[in-house]
């Protein structure tokens, strides 16, 4: 009797249903994000990129640099996303950019670039003629 009682609670106890396995990217998709990757290299360089179910995603990478004679970090990436245009339509937005000695810089079909002054040929010119120098 005791061994069928034994054998019988072994049964069950195999039988049980077991817990799933936890996937940490789970979390990761039931809050919209499909990719995300980063990595930091001995050498103190790095990149990242995520890419959500909007859809919207950014990669970024990066390097240690020597700037004017001090440590500084450059990095260069790209974003992108969906916006509604004047109408309404969904419109796909990208900007690429860098970020070093020279400032944040960002280049894209949606960034509106001051129209040329007219003038700036005839005030360079002029002063010039009055001794100056262009740079």
């Amino acid at each position: 009797m005791k061994l069928l009682v034994i054998a019988a609670l072994l049964a069950v106890a195999v039988a049980r249903p077991q817990e799933a396995e936890y996937d940490p990217t789970a979390e990761l998709r039931e809050a919209g994000i499909i990719r995300m990757e980063m990595s930091q290299n001995e050498d103190g360089s790095f990149q990242y990129g995520y890419e959500t179910t909007d859809p919207a995603s950014q990669d970024v990478s990066g390097q240690n640099k020597i700037i004017n004679s001090e440590p500084g970090v450059v990095m260069q990436g790209t974003y992108s996303f969906v916006a509604k245009d004047e109408n309404g339509n969904d419109v796909s937005v990208t900007v690429n950019w860098t970020a070093d000695e020279n400032g944040f810089q960002a280049q894209g079909d949606s960034i509106p670039v001051a129209p040329e002054d007219p003038n700036a040929a005839a005030q360079a010119a002029a002063y010039a003629a009055a001794g100056g120098q262009q740079e």
